[in-house]
């Protein structure tokens, strides 16, 4: 159930990076053909960080084929991709001229055993800082559940949430590699609330 109590149902979709060099155009008509309702539209590839136009463009392309944009993956690396020459400034505005929902962004590029406190209190302040900036365009951010970032692990990806603590951030949820079924129904269980 989401917060405000209704049943949330499970939408079919793919991630554009998946077909990274495909256009945007033949990445709807696969996702038409092959009967899904939605796209996350990458931001590192299909629609590049700060150009809203083209951002607009995708959008419309996407609902014209009777598509949802499922989010924006803005492979923004929390707590390093500032650094590196990402700005987060620019994927607020990409997003919303996308019409995404949400932002995903990663947690960090090292997992929770080769993240030390000080590592992991700089991705926090990161997050809460690119939280205000998406909040300022009535978006959420969500972390991508994945190895190799404080999400690695349901506990540490419930940790984080926590440590941010606003309420436009959460944690998106996949099968973590080689787990089991029992390990994968146990570390849901933990990421849900």
């Amino acid at each position: 159930m989401n917060k405000q109590g209704s049943r949330s149902r499970l939408s079919p979709g793919l991630v554009s990076i998946t077909f990274r060099k495909l256009t945007p155009r033949e990445i709807i008509d696969l996702v038409v053909g092959a009967g899904l309702r939605g796209i996350e539209w990458g931001g590192d590839i299909h629609v590049p960080h700060g150009d809203t136009a083209r951002a607009a463009d995708v959008g419309r392309l996407t609902r014209e084929a009777g598509l949802t944009v499922a989010a924006y993956g803005s492979y923004y690396k929390v707590g390093r991709s500032e650094a590196a020459g990402l700005s987060f400034a620019r994927v607020p505005a990409s997003a919303v001229a996308l019409g995404a929902p949400l932002i995903r962004v990663w947690a960090g590029d090292r997992g929770p055993a080769d993240t030390d406190a000080s590592a992991r209190e700089a991705i926090t302040a990161d997050a809460r800082r690119i939280a205000v900036m998406a909040q300022g365009a009535g978006l959420p951010i969500a972390f991508e559940f994945h190895g190799g970032s404080l999400t690695e692990t349901a506990e540490s990806a419930a940790q984080l949430v926590r440590d941010v603590g606003l309420p436009n951030v959460s944690t998106l949820w996949q099968t973590p590699v080689g787990m089991d079924d029992a390990g994968c129904v146990a570390s849901l269980a933990q990421a849900l609330p």
